[in-house]
């Protein structure tokens, strides 16, 4: 775990697909590492494993939204994930 900037909230977030369920769980820390906010569910779904980290980012944006955190940063091991969302 890397600190982020002060005033900053970094958003880990994560997915796993098992036994055609999907898994997924958020954790929002300050820059101190305080916890802020967590999210974990789930789904009666069959994704494969990209749109099941896609769909823990749609709900760390949605965390973020409902928090009205102002400056935030995602944290991921899904690496396609991040390349595609570089390029954008």
């Amino acid at each position: 775990w890397r600190k982020s900037n002060q005033g900053t909230v970094k958003i880990n977030f994560d997915a796993a697909v098992k036994d055609r369920k999907t898994s997924f769980g958020i954790i929002a820390r300050d820059h101190d590492g305080f916890v802020l906010g967590r999210r974990a569910g789930v789904l009666n779904r069959n994704y494969n494993a990209e749109w099941a980290e896609l769909y823990a980012l749609e709900e760390s944006i949605k965390l973020a939204r409902d928090n009205t955190w102002v400056w935030f940063e995602f944290k991921s091991d899904c690496a396609s994930l991040i390349n595609c969302l570089r390029r954008l």
